[in-house]
């Protein structure tokens, strides 16, 4: 990010994307234009990130607004939803909420760090009944007089926007 918004930059030559939607994948790129998945020997796709039993993100993962490089790494916000049969029962059937998860800045296949628990869920009553109920979808960044705007969709219904200084 520059300014706040979201500048393409490349990582050992290439450009990287992070994309998907029940796991979360890689791509990489010369030109912005056209992309080479990254596959594994036998031709399947590599995951970068997985849903996790026990967990909040127990059912998919997708990727949220555009990946941050920064000093610690590269910071992906991405998307969930949690299956109470094998995830967090603590939380609703089919609740999408959202979490970061850490990239080697040098090498975006390697995970350092994922956090353990969501940092956004459905709480309000127009995230938590709507079209599909029980949802944050997290789906926009951007910087503005200092402030980070998070966009996000709720309950597919409406966009909200969560702010922090």
């Amino acid at each position: 990010y520059k300014n706040g918004t979201p500048v393409a930059q490349k990582i050992n030559g290439k450009y990287w994307m992070f994309w998907g939607d029940t796991d979360i994948f890689g791509a990489t790129s010369d030109d912005l234009i056209h992309w080479t998945r990254e596959i594994s020997g036998d031709d399947s796709y590599i995951s970068f990130v997985r849903p996790r039993k026990g967990k909040f993100d127990s059912d998919l993962v997708e990727s949220g607004p555009p990946a941050m490089i920064t000093d610690s790494g590269i910071i992906l916000m991405y998307n969930s939803r949690n299956v109470r049969a094998t995830g967090d029962t603590t939380l609703a059937e089919h609740t999408y909420s959202a979490s970061q998860i850490l990239f080697d800045k040098n090498d975006p296949r390697k995970e350092l760090h994922r956090m353990d628990t969501y940092f956004i869920k459905p709480d309000k009553p127009y995230e938590i009944n709507g079209q599909v109920n029980q949802v944050c979808f997290i789906e926009g960044l951007i910087k503005y007089k200092g402030k980070w705007f998070l966009y996000y969709g709720t309950a597919d219904s409406k966009i909200a926007v969560a702010v922090k200084q």
